[in-house]
Protein backbone atom coordinates (compact mmCIF):
# COMPACT_ATOMS: atom_id res chain seq x y z
CA UNK A 1 0.00 0.00 0.00
CA UNK A 2 2.13 2.66 -1.10
CA UNK A 3 1.98 6.26 0.00
CA UNK A 4 2.83 9.31 -1.09
CA UNK A 5 2.81 13.44 0.65
CA UNK A 6 0.17 15.75 -0.03
CA UNK A 7 -0.27 17.60 -2.17
CA UNK A 8 -0.73 15.65 -5.04
CA UNK A 9 -3.33 14.70 -7.38
CA UNK A 10 -5.20 11.92 -5.14
CA UNK A 11 -7.60 12.54 -2.85
CA UNK A 12 -7.66 9.80 -0.22
CA UNK A 13 -6.03 9.88 3.54
CA UNK A 14 -5.21 7.54 5.33
CA UNK A 15 -6.80 7.14 8.89
CA UNK A 16 -6.63 4.53 11.38
CA UNK A 17 -9.03 3.30 13.30
CA UNK A 18 -9.48 1.92 16.84
CA UNK A 19 -9.67 -2.02 16.45
CA UNK A 20 -12.64 -3.46 15.17
CA UNK A 21 -14.10 -0.10 14.74
CA UNK A 22 -14.01 -0.08 10.60
CA UNK A 23 -17.23 0.32 9.80
CA UNK A 24 -18.45 2.22 12.82
CA UNK A 25 -15.73 5.16 11.59
CA UNK A 26 -17.05 4.87 8.15
CA UNK A 27 -20.34 5.49 9.37
CA UNK A 28 -19.35 8.51 11.64
CA UNK A 29 -18.01 9.88 8.98
CA UNK A 30 -20.45 9.77 6.72
CA UNK A 31 -22.77 11.80 9.21
CA UNK A 32 -20.05 14.48 8.38
CA UNK A 33 -20.74 14.71 5.20
CA UNK A 34 -17.14 12.98 4.38
CA UNK A 35 -16.36 10.10 1.96
CA UNK A 36 -15.16 7.40 3.47
CA UNK A 37 -14.29 4.01 2.46
CA UNK A 38 -13.35 0.53 3.84
CA UNK A 39 -12.37 -2.01 1.47
CA UNK A 40 -14.05 -5.81 2.50
CA UNK A 41 -13.17 -9.40 1.64
CA UNK A 42 -14.69 -12.44 2.65
CA UNK A 43 -13.12 -14.76 5.29
CA UNK A 44 -13.98 -18.03 6.61
CA UNK A 45 -13.97 -18.22 9.78
CA UNK A 46 -14.35 -20.18 12.60
CA UNK A 47 -16.28 -19.51 15.99
CA UNK A 48 -17.86 -22.17 18.67
CA UNK A 49 -17.78 -25.26 16.76
CA UNK A 50 -19.47 -23.22 13.78
CA UNK A 51 -17.88 -22.33 10.33
CA UNK A 52 -19.18 -19.60 8.15
CA UNK A 53 -17.87 -16.74 5.78
CA UNK A 54 -18.17 -13.49 6.83
CA UNK A 55 -17.16 -9.89 5.40
CA UNK A 56 -14.02 -8.41 6.99
CA UNK A 57 -11.74 -5.22 6.43
CA UNK A 58 -9.17 -5.65 3.45
CA UNK A 59 -7.10 -3.49 5.27
CA UNK A 60 -8.14 -4.02 9.37
CA UNK A 61 -7.21 -1.03 11.20
CA UNK A 62 -7.57 1.26 8.36
CA UNK A 63 -10.09 3.16 6.22
CA UNK A 64 -9.84 5.67 3.62
CA UNK A 65 -11.57 9.39 3.81
CA UNK A 66 -11.95 11.50 0.39
CA UNK A 67 -10.04 14.81 1.05
CA UNK A 68 -10.97 17.62 -0.91
CA UNK A 69 -8.33 19.52 -1.14
CA UNK A 70 -4.89 20.32 0.36
CA UNK A 71 -5.96 23.32 2.17
CA UNK A 72 -9.61 21.37 4.05
CA UNK A 73 -9.56 21.25 7.68
CA UNK A 74 -8.86 17.88 8.69
CA UNK A 75 -9.80 18.34 12.50
CA UNK A 76 -13.30 17.25 12.41
CA UNK A 77 -11.92 14.25 11.30
CA UNK A 78 -9.81 13.49 14.37
CA UNK A 79 -12.76 13.81 16.53
CA UNK A 80 -14.50 11.44 15.13
CA UNK A 81 -15.62 7.83 16.90
CA UNK A 82 -13.99 4.81 15.91
CA UNK A 83 -10.77 7.10 14.37
CA UNK A 84 -7.59 6.64 16.03
CA UNK A 85 -5.67 9.12 13.92
CA UNK A 86 -4.42 10.15 10.68
CA UNK A 87 -1.38 8.71 9.38
CA UNK A 88 0.57 10.70 8.55
CA UNK A 89 4.58 10.86 6.76
CA UNK A 90 6.26 13.22 8.57
CA UNK A 91 3.99 16.62 8.83
CA UNK A 92 1.63 15.51 6.05
CA UNK A 93 -1.11 12.92 6.34
CA UNK A 94 -0.45 10.03 3.93
CA UNK A 95 -2.44 10.01 1.29
CA UNK A 96 -3.29 6.33 -1.82
CA UNK A 97 -1.85 6.53 -5.25
CA UNK A 98 -4.02 8.45 -7.93
CA UNK A 99 -6.55 5.55 -8.93
CA UNK A 100 -5.81 2.79 -5.83
CA UNK A 101 -9.24 3.36 -4.29
CA UNK A 102 -10.79 3.33 -7.90
CA UNK A 103 -8.84 -0.13 -8.97
CA UNK A 104 -10.59 -1.56 -5.43
CA UNK A 105 -14.04 -0.09 -6.25
CA UNK A 106 -14.06 -1.90 -9.73
CA UNK A 107 -12.68 -5.43 -8.34
CA UNK A 108 -16.11 -4.90 -5.57
CA UNK A 109 -18.50 -7.82 -6.03
CA UNK A 110 -21.39 -7.34 -3.92
CA UNK A 111 -19.88 -5.21 -1.13
CA UNK A 112 -16.75 -7.53 -1.20
CA UNK A 113 -13.69 -7.35 -2.87
CA UNK A 114 -13.25 -10.86 -4.92
CA UNK A 115 -9.89 -12.98 -5.19
CA UNK A 116 -8.27 -13.11 -8.55
CA UNK A 117 -9.20 -16.69 -9.91
CA UNK A 118 -6.51 -19.00 -8.48
CA UNK A 119 -4.27 -21.26 -10.77
CA UNK A 120 -4.59 -23.82 -9.13
CA UNK A 121 -7.63 -25.97 -8.15
CA UNK A 122 -8.78 -28.79 -5.57
CA UNK A 123 -7.86 -32.18 -7.51
CA UNK A 124 -5.08 -30.71 -9.60
CA UNK A 125 -1.81 -32.74 -10.03
CA UNK A 126 1.28 -30.23 -8.87
CA UNK A 127 4.74 -30.27 -7.93
CA UNK A 128 6.84 -28.91 -5.13
CA UNK A 129 9.65 -26.94 -6.06
CA UNK A 130 11.55 -26.34 -2.92
CA UNK A 131 11.88 -27.28 0.71
CA UNK A 132 12.26 -30.78 2.17
CA UNK A 133 9.85 -31.96 -0.39
CA UNK A 134 11.34 -30.86 -3.75
CA UNK A 135 10.77 -32.31 -6.93
CA UNK A 136 7.94 -34.83 -4.93
CA UNK A 137 4.53 -35.08 -6.92
CA UNK A 138 1.67 -34.55 -4.96
CA UNK A 139 -2.55 -34.01 -5.27
CA UNK A 140 -4.58 -31.14 -4.25
CA UNK A 141 -6.71 -31.50 -1.19
CA UNK A 142 -7.88 -28.16 0.08
CA UNK A 143 -6.66 -24.86 0.29
CA UNK A 144 -5.91 -23.15 3.71
CA UNK A 145 -5.49 -19.59 5.28
CA UNK A 146 -2.57 -17.94 4.73
CA UNK A 147 -1.78 -19.17 1.15
CA UNK A 148 -1.20 -22.70 2.81
CA UNK A 149 -2.24 -25.94 0.54
CA UNK A 150 -3.19 -29.22 1.58
CA UNK A 151 -1.48 -32.22 -0.33
CA UNK A 152 -1.82 -35.49 -0.69
CA UNK A 153 1.73 -37.21 -1.19
CA UNK A 154 3.01 -40.86 -1.78
CA UNK A 155 5.64 -40.86 0.52
CA UNK A 156 7.55 -44.78 1.06
CA UNK A 157 4.73 -46.21 -0.42
CA UNK A 158 1.96 -44.63 1.91
CA UNK A 159 -0.74 -41.59 1.63
CA UNK A 160 0.98 -38.72 3.09
CA UNK A 161 -1.25 -35.40 4.06
CA UNK A 162 1.58 -32.16 3.92
CA UNK A 163 0.59 -28.19 3.74
CA UNK A 164 3.00 -26.35 1.98
CA UNK A 165 2.87 -23.15 0.62
CA UNK A 166 1.37 -22.20 -2.96
CA UNK A 167 3.70 -20.47 -4.19
CA UNK A 168 5.72 -23.45 -3.93
CA UNK A 169 3.76 -25.36 -6.41
CA UNK A 170 4.15 -25.85 -9.99
CA UNK A 171 1.28 -26.57 -11.96
CA UNK A 172 1.59 -29.95 -14.03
Amino acid sequence: MGVMLLPVNSKWVVLTTHPHRENFAVENLARQDFTAYCPMTVKHVRHARRAYDAPRPLFPGYVFVEHQSAFQYLRPILGTYGVRSILRIGDSPAVLPVGFIESLKAREMDGVISKPEAPLKAGQTVTISGGPFDGLVGQILEFRERDRVLLLLDLLNQQTRVQVEAKMLIAK
